[in-house]
């Protein structure tokens, strides 16, 4: 899975092409705060890549560190971006990026409650007991070779969360 987060405009012009040269779809995780700010993509792009078929999650308002949010930052940081999401393609978004990749198994009950299956991170272990919503990812380097890459996703992957 390929995945782009903080709503960068180049994922729009440079990425979302690419891939749709070869044909993949990526998971574009949107920062609802960065909207139609310059450099980054605008609303009717974020529909744009829906529309071709690509998956859009949420990446917060602001990116902030969900292992610091208080009652009220589930509104502003999850609720209220899922929605404006909601409406922009048109139909539920399911799927989470932590930012910074941090997470915490309180978040977990917290985005299932408002309609998340899915919950992507980076580098920590992954819950064994909801492993849905602590999906592990790595960042790659452009300058990986393809036996690099290889090598640093053994080396990533099926860490598991100790209890």
């Amino acid at each position: 899975m390929l995945t782009f987060d903080d709503t960068n405009l180049s994922q729009y012009e440079v990425a979302a092409p690419v891939l749709e040269k070869y044909g993949f779809k990526g998971v574009f995780f949107v920062m609802t705060v960065s909207l139609g700010r310059p450099r980054y993509m605008s609303k009717q792009q974020v529909r744009e890549l829906a529309e071709k078929g690509h998956t859009i999650g949420s990446h917060t308002w602001d990116h902030h560190n969900v292992k610091k949010y208080a009652v009220n930052d589930w509104l502003t940081q999850v609720e209220k971006p899922k929605q404006v999401l909601e409406e922009i393609v048109g139909h539920p978004i399911t799927y989470f990026a932590y930012p910074f990749g941090l997470w915490n198994s309180e978040a977990i009950p917290e985005l299932k409650n408002r309609g998340t299956t899915a919950s992507f991170q980076l580098a920590a272990a992954q819950d064994t007991l909801e492993p849905l919503h602590s999906i592990r990812r790595i960042i790659a380097s452009g300058y990986w070779n393809a036996t690099t890459l290889q090598k640093k996703m053994e080396g990533s992957f099926n860490r598991r969360h100790k209890d």
